[in-house]
């Protein structure tokens, strides 16, 4: 254990002589998550609940009530929560529930490594919403439309082809944005056809590569002596000519918002629209749900049903016991 904090009997938390500033607590806790997304948005959301309530070390901390911490925060999450200006319900709902998570997982940690007493947010009741994705879906036809697009294109030249792989590898290997600019060659083995993906939260996940797919990415490598160690890196550099780096996650982000909407008559969607696409695809074709998390990385088949944003009557077994009448 590190140094102590008890409980007194004026029910205030108070500590040692020793200076804590929350900051290096707060590194201290981020540096035990995997993923550098994760340890962004918990530092943002923890750091900002600090600096509402001025508080700067952990001796800070410790001299403020239980009853009265409690508060602060309710009144920091309601802050933080917009409303609907007709039904007064929360538009924001998952946004306050993961700053809520993030200071309660935040609070756990002070309790194991400094022996803080209570957890604050041990009584917060979460938003209620629907819990289903509110990505929006591209219909396989629009996929379709889309890939056929880049590809007449990809022959242009070397950043064309590269986009139009990144697209190919979006839809048919469902992976995150992230997951793509990363990919590197050696990831790829080429006698088992296959990609070692590195997936969020620090693992790898394995998926095989479709012969059409690899011969594309075989081809693109040999025609432009592409030498970056990532698949997907800039075609040219003005600023530091240094090319051997992954391309710029944002540029996919804004490639996919561009090409979709000009091809799908203006429809909004990301590079997440196609993972939640080739789940919905997967579906249609009767994939089984392990099939799917195997492509997908999810770890449980809750996540599987919560981008599965099909109709629900349409896409319903009763169709199919009709024939017993």
């Amino acid at each position: 254990m590190k140094k102590d904090l008890i409980l007194s009997s004026e029910t205030a938390i108070v500590g040692n002589s020793e200076t804590i500033d929350i900051d290096n607590a707060i590194d201290e806790f981020v540096a035990t998550k995997r993923s550098k997304n994760t340890r962004r948005a918990y530092s943002r959301d923890i750091a900002d609940l600090f600096e509402s309530i001025n508080v700067k070390t952990l001796n800070e901390l410790g001299q403020i009530p239980f009853f009265e911490l409690v508060s602060q925060i309710q009144d920091f999450l309601e802050n933080a929560t917009d409303y609907d200006d007709e039904t007064r319900r929360p538009i924001n709902p998952k946004t306050v529930n993961r700053k809520a998570y993030s200071l309660s997982s935040f609070f756990k940690y002070l309790m194991h490594a400094y022996n803080y007493p209570k957890n604050p947010l041990d009584q917060y009741q979460a938003h209620k919403f629907d819990r289903r994705s509110t990505t929006p879906s591209l219909t396989r036809s629009e996929v379709i439309d889309v890939l056929n697009h880049m590809s007449k294109g990809r022959k242009k030249s070397q950043t064309a082809f590269r986009d139009y792989l990144a697209f190919c590898c979006l839809s048919v290997l469902a992976l995150r944005r992230n997951e793509l600019v990363w990919l590197k060659w050696s990831d790829i083995d080429q006698g088992a056809s296959s990609v070692n993906v590195f997936q969020k939260g620090g693992s790898y996940k394995l998926l095989p590569l479709p012969k059409s797919l690899l011969d594309q990415l075989n081809l693109y490598k040999d025609e432009y002596h592409h030498i970056s160690e990532y698949v997907f890196s800039p075609v040219r550099n003005n600023a530091t000519k240094r090319l051997n780096k992954p391309l710029n996650s944002s540029y996919v982000y804004t490639l996919v918002k561009r090409v979709v909407a000009k091809v799908a008559n203006g429809k909004n969607a990301t590079p997440h629209s196609f993972r939640k696409s080739f789940i919905e695809m997967a579906l249609n074709n009767q994939e089984d749900f392990i099939s799917i998390i195997n492509a997908t990385g999810h770890s449980t088949v809750e996540m599987v049903k919560y981008y599965d944003t099909r109709d629900s009557l349409k896409n319903n077994a009763v169709h199919g016991m009709a024939k017993l009448i």
